[in-house]
């Protein structure tokens, strides 16, 4: 009895460890398939290459592919580096364009409300400019009411100053020799007076005189007291002048005695031709 339970015990004890055994056998047979083809498959792929000999077969593809990888990753990272270089380079320059679109954005909308505020000043200035030019108007309106008002004042006193005497002789009236009529005939002199009134008058004709630059000579003949040097000339009053021109003196000298003396000399000659 006691046999039969330890050999039991040894059956239970080995079925394990054959089963371990088979498992084992299988797994190594595995590998050894694994190992021929392993060994198949670097044969056909050739050998790797050494110091002296270069590879062959596959690995020869092998290590010109690992060559161009190792040549392409090398290139990709000088790529790359350009790359993250340029995009360094460029990143002020992309600021720079953002802040100017920015910025032309913001001009944009300046523009238009300046362009606004244009249109709205030349409205105002072109108000400003009808009311100013409406006040210089007025005003010019008002300043040629207020000349023509001096005008008139001033070519009243000037052209009562300036006037001749309508009394013929009287001090101040011409005494020139009148121009020939129609039938050529002239006239005598204009005989200053010698009492107006019942007023003693002691005038003469005379003779007032002024030279010009170019040497015209101007001679006005007029009345006035014996033994006067000087005569007062008015100048012609300019159109809308408003302020009198200044008179001007004139030398003047009587030419009616010498008249007389010549006339009382030819007279003394005839008596003294009519005695011999």
């Amino acid at each position: 009895m006691r046999a039969r339970v330890l050999l039991a015990d040894l059956v239970d004890d080995i079925a394990p460890v054959a089963r371990l055994e088979t498992e084992a056998r299988a797994l190594l047979a595995a590998s050894m398939v694994a190992d021929a083809a392993r060994a198949a498959a670097s044969a056909a792929l050739g050998t790797a290459a050494t110091n002296d000999d270069a590879a062959t077969g596959a690995q020869a593809v092998l290590a010109a592919a690992t060559l161009a990888k190792e040549g392409i990753e090398q290139q990709q990272a000088f790529h790359d580096a350009r790359l993250a270089w340029a995009v360094d380079t460029r990143a002020p320059a992309l600021a720079a364009h953002a802040a100017a679109e920015g910025n032309v954005a913001k001009l944009v909308i300046e523009l238009a409300l300046a362009a606004d505020r244009l249109q709205a000043a030349k409205a105002a200035c072109k108000v400003a400019a009808f009311k100013m030019a409406q006040d210089a108007l007025a005003d010019f309106q008002a300043d040629a009411a207020a000349d023509a008002i001096t005008e008139a004042a001033v070519k009243k006193d000037y052209d009562a100053a300036a006037a001749f005497p309508t009394t013929e002789g009287a001090e101040g009236a011409l005494c020139n020799i009148p121009r020939p009529d129609a039938n050529g005939l002239v006239g005598a002199r204009p005989e200053c007076l010698q009492e107006l009134d019942g007023q003693e008058l002691d005038l003469c004709c005379g003779a007032a005189q002024r030279f010009l630059k170019d040497g015209t000579k101007l001679t006005i003949e007029t009345c006035q007291p014996r033994g006067s040097t000087t005569y007062t000339y008015y100048p012609l009053l300019p159109d809308g002048a408003l302020v009198e021109p200044t008179p001007e003196t004139w030398r003047f000298h009587c030419i009616s005695a010498a008249q007389k003396l010549a006339a009382a000399a030819t007279a003394a000659l005839a008596a003294g031709y009519m005695m011999a």
